[in-house]
């Protein structure tokens, strides 16, 4: 995986959208639109986030927000065993 030098370009990038949301066109549903909203404004309230996405060439880019690396990997870890709790417990 390829890391990002300077994290602070990658929000701003990410953070600063030239077109508006709304006149893009969108894969997610209208549920999935806010909620993703409400995560960004989270990161910009100063919350830690770890942001991954898998490009079409299978590529990761991924960011750290207002987090270490140790602290990314804390939270990806209590991710991994929200997600096995869930799984047993039957929740899909």
């Amino acid at each position: 995986m390829e890391v990002p030098r300077d994290i602070d370009a990658v929000l701003k990038r990410l953070l600063s959208s030239p077109v508006d949301v709304a006149e893009q066109s969108s894969m997610l549903a209208p549920e999935d639109e806010a909620y993703l909203s409400s995560l960004i404004a989270a990161i910009r309230a100063g919350r830690r986030a770890v942001l991954i996405v898998e490009d079409a060439d299978e590529r990761l880019r991924y960011m750290f927000s207002n987090a270490s690396r140790a602290e990314a990997i804390t939270m990806l870890g209590k991710v991994v065993e929200a997600t096995g709790r869930r799984l047993s417990d039957g929740d899909d």
